[in-house]
């Protein structure tokens, strides 16, 4: 039967797990329609706390023209991350595919990570009592799968793969669509790149998670950051 004649689960399991020399991501900004399916399938896939998110959709206004646009934004599995450098306990690695995790058994709550990430990726899981963000859904990678954020964007804005294997997806459209990084002056060298970047919007980012800061009633606030972005 052909692969996309097949179930889902039937493509599942550590022999489909494909080795990665860089685990990277692509967003499209262009196919992006602001719907949430990737934050809201992160907190089910992850159990994430009411109030906290991995990953963030951000309204996006053009101060000018009134260009709307929406930015889902994650951690960005930096290749010179900040968040590991400040961990004083160590409890932030890099696996080898070069995606960087919380090891929750060692984290001590100093917050460090928090204040030194660019990108306000890192909050804290009150449930447990430790730092948490998004590791790119290892435990579907494992086996095979993509993230959940990917999994179920209904646009494909989302794509997961190897950034440095040139002839991968993720490679071939970041390249024919110029994909940038987010806060390039960070000079962290992120594995998250995206297309249709512009510096303006890294400015309209707001603290909302859902859609307009106006709508303060559907507006919820990432109050465990250390500083806003």
């Amino acid at each position: 039967m052909p692969e996309e004649m097949t179930l889902p689960w039937e493509r599942i399991g550590s022999e489909f797990r494909k080795d990665y020399k860089r685990a990277g991501m692509l967003v499209d900004l262009d196919r992006c329609i602001g719907c949430h399916s990737c934050s809201v399938s992160c907190k089910t896939e992850n159990d994430v706390p009411l109030g906290n998110f991995r990953m963030r959709v951000r309204y996006l206004e053009e101060p000018e023209d009134k260009k709307i646009m929406f930015a889902p934004l994650i951690c960005m599995h930096c290749a010179d991350a900040p968040c590991l450098k400040a961990c004083p306990s160590k409890a932030i690695k890099r696996e080898g595919d070069g995606r960087v995790f919380i090891d929750e058994g060692r984290c001590d709550l100093e917050k460090e990570c928090i204040d030194a990430c660019p990108y306000g990726a890192i909050s804290i899981n009150t449930e447990k009592e430790v730092a948490e963000k998004c590791d790119f859904c290892t435990h579907r990678t494992d086996v095979g799968l993509d993230p959940s954020c990917v999994e179920n964007c209904p646009t494909d804005a989302l794509v997961f793969g190897d950034l440095d294997d040139p002839e991968s997806k993720i490679s071939r459209l970041a390249k024919k669509n110029d994909a940038k990084a987010w806060k390039p002056e960070a000079k962290t060298d992120p594995s998250v790149l995206y297309v249709s970047h512009d510096r303006w919007m890294e400015k309209a980012v707001n603290t909302g998670v859902q859609l307009d800061e106006k709508d303060a009633d559907i507006t919820y606030e990432q109050n465990n950051l250390g500083k806003k972005h």
